[in-house]
Order: structure tokens, then C-alpha cells, then sequence
């Protein structure tokens, strides 16, 4: 039905209904699960009993998805859904164990060895290993050191792998032809049923300690490698990277027979390696109130201090610390911390907390930005609650209320998707419990 956009009455409402429609999908993800253990600790050693675990277990995961009648006949030109019918399983078998050393010893107070193995196979991508091996010791009456090494993976999920394909239209550059400028191309999105899964090597080493009654303190060391990660990239991002000489990403490519880009398959694929290092630390103290309320202050410090976070696909290798005004990749401030001082009673509550986010880039790998630098970010928020007993049976009417970002502080430039600011502004909640 042409639509005519002048004169009395028009359009008509067969043209707005021939150009206008929802695109509707309706999906249904299941996962069963089985499994048998066995633990148990079946002999001892002079420092202590030995303790195993092993069993197998099972998952078997499927999802189908239907589209609407307008989508099932390609009724829409900009974005629609597409159905899909997809599902595997995986078959795991286990063993752990826990094997005390020396036990009693000055320095060497309790130390013990652990370990664990676990075969996966996934009927996608065949039969994976993961193991962990690990040692814990009390070297002073309330400090605790420990160290891992593990090889941990992650196989792709029923989503990364059939989520339902989206078609799309985006403004791309092609490296080939810059002097066409921006063009627009068809962007095919959704799951990759060629996905691998993700191996990591880990490394983590660190220490806990309790040096007085009610404090708390501990600090951890972070090494992560991954390869084969599992993500989704732009189409520009993909298409500059194929440029650059990753050639497996050009199979997502399609060019027409003038060699410019008519569609990019922009779905989750496996990049080469992603690197991360650094420390966790937090410190936590209580303090009781000799009043007959049982009043206690809490205060706490907990913060992640990132040293590297680097993605590297074979041609490019990036460095995500500080870039952390980007939209939907892995930009990350250099520190990030919490802290919070509060007062809790049976009857009252309260807590003031700090959010902090230190300085850093919107993309510290441009320099064309004007407003490139971010400042580094403080928030405020604010929780209350009362109860207020009434009836028989120490039953409790309580009100609360919750204030986030209570100074209003405005996000950096352009920071709409980012997960580190607060886009939305003083958000406010007030609500009620009772108890029946």
C-alpha cells in the first residue's frame, strides 16, 4: 500500500499499517541436570585426616525460538528476528582432594595440599581438562596464606552459540576504500555454533588475617590468561582488524563483485588470548556498642587494583586500563573502591557508603579526543531502615529507605552504557515490611 504523506487524512491507516509492525520472538531455554558424588575422608595422616570427592555429572541444554508472522515472512528491512532450534549436553567426571602436610609447627602451623581434576565432554567441541593445584598454611595463630595454579575453562553457552540471528543496518569504513567514506551495510548478529571454549592459566596468591577481635583483613594476587575468549566485537572493530592481517575474522566479511562490503557477520567469535593482573583487598572492622539496643559499627574497604588488562587477537594487542568510558567492551579504571561506615541495632539501621573510580580515558589509544581525560569519580549513597515492633510474638514492621548517588553527580561525556558511572542521576526508594 503507498503511502501518501499529504492532504487531509492521509496516510491511511492500510499505508501506516503496511509500513509500520513489532518484530515478536518467543523463546524457550531448558536445562536437566543429573549428577552422583561420593566425599569422604578414607584414612589418616599424622597431621590430620585425608579428604576426597568424586562423582560425574551431566547437563543436557536446548533452546527453540519462534518469530511472529511478520518476521517469519521477512516483512521488516531494518531489523527483524530470525527462529532457531539449537541444544547440546555435556558429560563431567571429577576428583578432589585435600591431604594435610604438617600440622603444629612453628611458621608451618597447618599446612595442606589440595588438588582437583574434572574431564568435560561437550558434544559441540569434543572433550576439554581442567585441574587446580593449590596450598594453604597458618603461619601465625589468624593469618592464613594461600596459592593456586588452575587451569580453568568456560565452553560456550546455548545463547553464544544459537541465540536467534538479528539483521541490522550500520555505518561502516571500509580500510579498502576510505574515499567512499561511511557506508551502510546489512550487520547479521546472534549466536556462532563454531564457538570453542575459553581456556584460562591462573594464578593467585594471598593472605588473610584476623589480628584483633572484629577486624578482618585480606589481600589477593590475580593472574589471569584466557585464550580462545569468547566475545562480540563491533563491525568496524572486526572489519579493521581483518585489515590489520587477522585473517580468520574476514570470513565474516561478505564482499559484492566490486569488492565492497555488502554484510559483516558481527557475532560472538573466539579472539585470540585476554591478559588481566592485580590485586583485591579488603578490610572489614565491627565494633559493638555496649548499649541494650546490641548497636555495633561497621566499617568496611574493599577496592581491585588493575595493573594490566590487555586483549591480543594475533595482530592487535590492546590495553583496556583506563580506557573506561568505552560503551559494551572491556575499558576498566585503574582502581576501583568501596567503602562504607554504618551503625546497625535490633531496631535501626544505617549506612553511608563511598563509590570511587579513579582517572583514566574514554579510549586512551586515541589521541584526536577533545574530551578524552575522565576525572576521577566519587558517589554517595545513603541507606535507612526502622522496625518497629507490634503484636504478639516479636513481630516486626519495618520502613527503609535507599538513596544512590545522593549528590546528583553528572557521568562523564558520552557515557551511556558504561557500567562505572551512574547515567541515571539521585535515584530514590522508600518501602515498607511487615512481617505476618
Amino acid at each position: 500500500m503507498p503511502i501518501d504523506l499529504f492532504g487531509e487524512g492521509a496516510p491511511s491507516q492500510e499505508a501506516i499499517d503496511y509500513v509500520t509492525g513489532t518484530p515478536r520472538l518467543n523463546s524457550l531455554n531448558k536445562i536437566d541436570t543429573y549428577g552422583v558424588s561420593l566425599r569422604g575422608e578414607p584414612f589418616d595422616l599424622p597431621a590430620g585426616p585425608v579428604s576426597i570427592a568424586i562423582g560425574a555429572e551431566g547437563r543436557n541444554l536446548s533452546t527453540v525460538s519462534k518469530v511472529g508472522e511478520l518476521g517469519a515472512a521477512k516483512a521488516f528491512t531494518s531489523f527483524w528476528f530470525n527462529s532457531l532450534r539449537g541444544k547440546y549436553d555435556v558429560k563431567e567426571a571429577f576428583a578432589e582432594v585435600v591431604v594435610p602436610v604438617i600440622r603444629d609447627v612453628p611458621v608451618l602451623r597447618k599446612l595442606e595440599l589440595n588438588g582437583a581434576v574434572r574431564a568435560s565432554d561437550y558434544s559441540t567441541s569434543g572433550t576439554v581438562w581442567s585441574w587446580k593445584l593449590g596450598a594453604t598454611n597458618e603461619f601465625l595463630p589468624g593469618v592464613i596464606g594461600r596459592v593456586t595454579r588452575s587451569r580453568d575453562i568456560r565452553a560456550p553457552n546455548v545463547s553464544e552459540l544459537y541465540t536467534n540471528q538479528t539483521v541490522s543496518n550500520v555505518n561502516i569504513v571500509d580500510p579498502r576504500y576510505t574515499d567512499d567514506g561511511s557506508r551502510s551495510v546489512v550487520v547479521y548478529g546472534g549466536g556462532n555454533p563454531s564457538l570453542k571454549p575459553e581456556k584460562s592459566d591462573t594464578w593467585t596468591a594471598g593472605i588473610t588475617t584476623a589480628p584483633l577481635h572484629g577486624l578482618t583483613a585480606s589481600i589477593d594476587y590475580f593472574n589471569i590468561a584466557i585464550r580462545d575468549v569468547i566475545t562480540s566485537i563491533s563491525a568496524q572493530v572486526l572489519i579493521d582488524r581483518c585489515d590489520g592481517g587477522n585473517t580468520s575474522l574476514c570470513d565474516y566479511i561478505t564482499r559484492d563483485s566490486t569488492d565492497r562490503i555488502t554484510s559483516v557477520a558481527s557475532s560472538s567469535v573466539n579472539l585470540s588470548e585476554f591478559k588481566s593482573d592485580g590485586v583485591d583487598a579488603e578490610v572489614a572492622y565491627t565494633l559493638p556498642v555496649n548499649n541494650d539496643a546490641n548497636g555495633r559499627f561497621n566499617f568496611r574497604l574493599v577496592g581491585t587494583w588493575v595493573n594490566h588488562f590487555t586483549t591480543d587477537d594475533g595482530v592487535t594487542k590492546v590495553e583496556y586500563v583506563k580506557s573506561q568510558g568505552y560503551a559494551f567492551v572491556n575499558g576498566v579504571p585503574r582502581i576501583r573502591a568501596n567503602a562504607s561506615v554504618g551503625y546497625a541495632s535490633d531496631g535501626f539501621s544505617g549506612m553511608v557508603r563511598a563509590r570511587y573510580i579513579s582517572a583514566g580515558y574514554w579510549n586512551r589509544t586515541s589521541t584526536a579526543l577533545t574530551n578524552n581525560r575522565i576525572p576521577a569519580y566519587a558517589y554517595v549513597d545513603l541507606q535507612l531502615s526502622q522496625k518497629v515492633p507490634f503484636g504478639d510474638g516479636g513481630k516486626h514492621f519495618e520502613i527503609y529507605g535507599n538513596v544512590s548517588n545522593l549528590f546528583d553527580k553528572d557521568p562523564p561525556l558520552y557515557s551511556t552504557f558504561s557500567p562505572y558511572y551512574d547515567v541515571i542521576g539521585r535515584y530514590m526508594t522508600v518501602g515498607a515490611r511487615l512481617e505476618f
